[in-house]
C-alpha cells in the first residue's frame, strides 16, 4: 500500500488505544494523530469498553497488560461480539502458548516491546488491507432463498424488499454472520446480544423463532446441547 493510500484510508478511520502508561500513550497517541483525527486514548481495559460501544473503532491497540483485565481477555471480549475490529497487542511476551492465543483470537499482529515506529506503521498498514478486505466480503452477504444482508445500511432484504427486524434479531444476524462457520455457545450468543442481561435459554429460543420465521426457516441450525450456526447457503 503506498503512503498516499494508507494516509487516506488512515484518515477515514477510528482508532481505539488502550495503555496505562503515561508517557507510551501520549507518545503513541501523537504518532497516530497524525494519520487519523479519530484516535482516542484511555488508560485501562474497562474505560476502553466504554468507549468501543461508543465509537465501534475499526482499528483497536492495546497493551496486553492493563488494570482490570489483561489485553487477551480483553480481546476475548470483542470477539465474542465481532470479528472486524482489527486487534494490535503490545507485549513483552514470546512464548508458545500466548501466540497460540493470539492466533486463535485473530489478532492483526502482535508486537514485542520497545515498539518501533515502522513497526506499528507497518501493522496499521496490516490492518487496513485486512479491513479492505472484509468489507469487500461482507459489504453484502446473500443468504439462502432470495434474502440478502446489507451490512453498510444493516438491512436484510427479500427478493430487493426490506425485511424489518427488531434490534434484538438484526443483533443475532450480524453477530452469526462475522462468525461464519462457527458454532456459537448458548452463552457466547447471550453474551454478545444481551451483553449484562441474564436470559434463559427459553427466552433465546423465543429469539430463534422470531429469526427464523422472518427469513427461513434453516437460516439457524441448532447444534443440540451445544448452541447454534448460520447457514448462510
Amino acid at each position: 500500500m503506498d503512503h498516499k493510500k494508507f494516509a487516506k484510508k488512515m484518515e477515514l478511520s477510528t482508532l481505539l488505544y488502550i495503555e496505562d502508561d503515561e508517557q507510551l500513550r501520549k507518545h503513541f497517541t501523537e504518532f497516530l494523530s497524525r494519520y487519523s483525527q479519530n484516535v482516542y486514548a484511555c488508560e485501562d481495559a474497562e474505560e476502553g469498553l466504554r468507549l468501543y460501544e461508543e465509537i465501534k473503532p475499526d482499528i483497536i491497540l492495546l497493551d496486553i497488560n492493563l488494570p482490570g483485565i489483561n489485553g487477551i481477555e480483553f480481546a476475548k471480549k470483542i470477539r465474542q461480539k465481532e470479528k472486524f475490529t482489527r486487534i494490535i497487542i503490545f507485549t513483552a511476551y514470546t512464548d508458545k502458548d500466548f501466540l497460540l492465543q493470539a492466533i486463535e483470537l485473530e489478532l492483526t499482529r502482535y508486537l514485542v516491546k520497545p515498539v518501533t515506529s515502522q513497526e506499528l506503521f507497518d501493522a496499521l498498514e496490516k490492518s487496513l488491507l485486512e479491513l479492505e478486505e472484509f468489507n469487500e466480503k461482507y459489504t453484502q452477504v446473500t443468504l439462502k432463498e432470495g434474502f440478502v444482508y446489507s451490512v453498510k445500511s444493516k438491512t436484510l432484504l427479500k427478493d430487493g424488499q426490506e425485511i424489518i427486524l427488531r434490534k434484538k434479531e438484526l443483533d443475532m444476524l450480524e453477530f452469526f454472520i462475522a462468525n461464519e462457520g462457527k458454532t456459537i455457545s448458548y452463552e457466547t450468543l447471550e453474551h454478545a446480544v444481551w451483553k449484562s442481561e441474564v436470559m434463559s435459554r427459553d427466552a433465546i429460543r423465543s429469539q430463534m423463532k422470531n429469526l427464523r420465521h422472518k427469513t427461513y426457516a434453516t437460516i439457524i441450525e441448532n447444534i443440540s446441547g451445544v448452541g447454534y450456526r448460520l447457514v448462510k447457503a
